[in-house]
């Protein structure tokens, strides 16, 4: 099998949701025409996961965010930093190919990144499932019983808490969450009629969407990029490991990108 197999396999399971003319997928690095022996899954390229990736015996690492750091389609805008050179000389040297399945993997159903990101939360039968967006029937909650349900959920991803927006005491009907940067605030409320929703860092700002919110009386609980894909990840190490009995498939684990330092209480 070589990579370009798995990169057409990936491909295939598109169901209508990718303009492959115009995509972020595919190959960043390397030769696709090469053998695997190995294939490493990741959240984020950075160096130590490729390494790591390196480490355990694989020649192929498939990523979800780009691999520079640049954005959509900017990743030479980053090579101008001498260690993201650095780390595409390394890249070269040590033979990875980079595959990065972005597009595919943020809507395919089921085992995807929204549906994965659902499941580590305990939500299931969603009352809406379109694109990165889930909405769920949550009467009976509150907007302090849904933060603390996040923030179980995401303790284990390293993030030791979660931010809420609002009041802890506020009834919850309709609650609405999507993934990554994409996280629509105004959008949850207008087009879904939630009236809580799961953000994200990347995804949400205070000074718009967090002040529409408390005016609106609309709690927001906010986590990491990273934890709310971690999961969609995984499910794809775990779907090509069932694919491909006979390659070796690692996942990278990676965790919250932040820490929590609490300052010491002042001296009475």
């Amino acid at each position: 099998m070589k990579v370009r197999d798995v990169q057409a396999h990936l491909r295939s399971l598109d169901g209508g949701w990718v303009d492959w003319e115009d995509t972020t997928d595919g190959i960043l690095a390397g030769d696709p025409e090469v053998e695997v022996f190995g294939i490493a899954v990741v959240w984020m390229g950075t160096w130590k996961a490729l390494a790591e990736a390196v480490g355990a015996g694989c020649n192929l690492c498939i990523v979800h965010e780009p691999l520079y750091f640049g954005g959509l389609r900017e990743e030479e805008t980053m090579l101008r930093f001498d260690g993201i050179r650095d780390k595409r000389a390394w890249i070269e040297e040590s033979g990875l190919i980079v595959l990065r399945c972005h597009d595919l993997w943020d809507q395919m159903p089921g085992i995807g990144i929204p549906d994965s990101w659902a499941q580590l939360l305990g939500l299931e039968h969603p009352i809406v499932a379109e694109g990165f967006v889930r909405v769920f029937d949550a009467r009976g909650e509150t907007a302090g019983s849904v933060a603390r349900r996040v923030a179980e959920a995401v303790r284990p991803l390293g993030q030791e808490a979660v931010e809420l927006l609002g009041d802890p005491a506020a009834p919850v009907s309709r609650l609405a969450l999507g993934t990554g940067a994409i996280t629509p605030f105004t959008q949850f409320v207008e087009r879904y009629g939630a009236d809580m929703a799961v953000c994200t860092d990347d995804g949400f700002t205070y000074w718009r969407e967090g002040g529409v919110g408390l005016d609106l009386g609309i709690p927001v609980v906010v986590v990491n990029h990273a934890v709310s894909e971690l999961p969609g990840m995984e499910s794809l190490a775990r779907y090509l490991r069932e694919r491909h009995p006979a390659t070796p498939v690692t996942y990278i684990r990676q965790s919250c990108m932040f820490t929590l330092i609490p300052g010491q209480p002042a001296a009475e």
